[in-house]
């Protein structure tokens, strides 16, 4: 069983997909002849990547990008090429609101960590017995959007979307976990 003591809580759109990569992907259709994706920039993978090779940390998705559960959204995004590498990092997701406030279902997962019961009211799984978390877990949320709750924002890296997240977003993330300023 994996301990997780560390999470990167992970967006997608704006954080490894931007404006910049799907222009880029219109002037280089051999990338996606290739088997590339037009959703997914490697480069910006890479960039979470080092968060997790440096801090030790595990993502929990907290995208749009997920599903009802960690099963289904596994299921659903091993077919795409550029995100194995953040697959192999995924742990758990976060629940799906009605109201889409990020920063609640950030909220919930971490209140899944001090209890240790990681099912939605229907009884859909956000991680499973694979991983052992901590009560609290030192994050950090990776997202262009700013719904967070105000307690979260010491926590938060927030990202541009035109260009996804950057060298400088990388090197935050990399302090919040790691507790270095």
């Amino acid at each position: 069983m994996k301990i997780i003591d560390k999470i990167i809580f992970l967006d997608v759109d704006g954080v490894i997909n931007s404006d910049e990569f799907a222009r880029w992907c219109h002037q280089n259709r051999d990338f996606l002849k290739e088997g590339g994706s037009n959703h997914i920039s490697p480069w910006l993978v890479e960039k979470v990547i080092k968060i997790c090779d440096e801090t030790g940390a595990s993502i929990v998705m907290s995208s749009s990008w997920r599903l009802w559960s960690l099963g289904h959204t596994l299921k659903n995004l091993s077919s795409k090429r550029d995100l194995r590498p953040i697959l192999e990092h995924l742990v758990g997701i976060t629940k799906r609101t009605d109201e889409r406030y990020r920063g609640k279902e950030i909220k919930h997962f971490l209140e899944c960590c001090k209890t240790g019961y990681f099912y939605t009211e229907i009884g859909e799984q956000l991680s499973d017995e694979r991983y052992s978390f901590v009560k609290e877990p030192k994050y950090v949320i990776i997202d262009d959007d700013n719904d967070m709750l105000d307690e979260q924002l010491p926590y938060f890296v927030q990202t541009d979307f035109l260009v996804g997240i950057s060298n400088e977003d990388v090197n935050k993330a990399i302090k919040i976990l790691n507790g270095t300023d």
